[in-house]
């Protein structure tokens, strides 16, 4: 790379815009580079800072610190041209425009467990809800780290046998597993697993700067920006994800909400 990164061309991406990252045009320009800085004092942020901000991002708080935090906020992308930067100005504000006109098409809430999930999806056949209207994203063992990498000579389909557990699997229609950087291997199952490979695989400099390639999964399956966050965050604890399209329900959104409401769970549209 020529020049120096600190005299590159840069954009700006403020926090409270974070969600539009997943709406981004998989044909933007990649960023030379990414950081997180103070915009009053244009300093890159601490390690422990960053981890605050991404930990709080979707999350409502009354506490100051963190609102000055996220207020003050950005996401520095350098290019390596001025028409690098202002062509991906140009497609962020078209990402904003998605993410602020999000339809409601996809009922969501997530699980503590497997066990919990299963259930819920046991109860969701009962009741005639079609199987190519759910999915389920979840991480595939709590024992794995975070960088798990698949053994030479495996695919990571020829081990899911093995991570997977037979109850979600058995109940689900195609599921598959990836591996996604920082997190490992995740389950995804269902209506989201044709598009889930290549939303991981599309995921941009940027947005992997903030670690969000679930929330770019979810968000690509219809699920807002603000709640595919959460979601990540979730996932990433352990919990299991489900959602319902409505779409390929549409005469049995009552039912499935009712469901979901039932389990303990605040049923949210997205």
């Amino acid at each position: 790379m020529d020049g120096d990164v600190e005299t590159l061309p840069a954009y700006v991406v403020k926090a409270a815009d974070f969600p539009a990252l997943y709406y981004l045009d998989q044909s933007h320009p990649r960023p030379a580079r990414t950081q997180w800085i103070n915009r009053a004092t244009d300093q890159p942020l601490r390690r422990s800072t960053i981890e605050m901000l991404l930990r709080t991002m979707f999350v409502d708080t009354n506490t100051p610190s963190v609102r000055k935090l996220h207020q003050t906020s950005g996401l520095r992308a350098s290019f390596s041209s001025d028409r690098d930067r202002d062509r991906f100005a140009r497609v962020f504000d078209g990402a904003r425009s998605r993410f602020e006109a999000t339809h409601d098409t996809v009922l969501t809430a997530a699980y503590d467990d497997e066990a919990a999930a299963e259930r819920i999806v046991s109860s969701l056949h009962d009741a005639a809800i079609p199987r190519e209207a759910i999915s389920l994203v979840w991480r595939t063992s709590q024992y794995l780290d975070a960088d798990y990498r698949a053994e030479e000579g495996h695919s990571v389909t020829s081990v899911a046998g093995t991570m997977l557990g037979s109850g979600l699997a058995g109940a689900m229609l195609g599921v598959g597993v990836l591996v996604v950087p920082g997190v490992g291997p995740v389950a995804v199952a269902g209506a989201l697993t044709a598009s889930a490979f290549g939303s991981i695989a599309a995921v941009s400099g940027i947005i992997g700067a903030t670690g969000g390639a679930i929330a770019k999964m979810l968000s690509d399956h219809d699920v807002d920006g603000v709640s595919a966050g959460l979601y990540e965050q979730e996932i990433r604890r352990g919990k299991v994800f489900l959602s319902i399209d409505t779409r390929k329900c549409a005469d049995r959104v009552d039912e499935a909400d009712a469901i979901i409401r039932q389990s303990g769970k605040r049923s949210r549209y997205a």
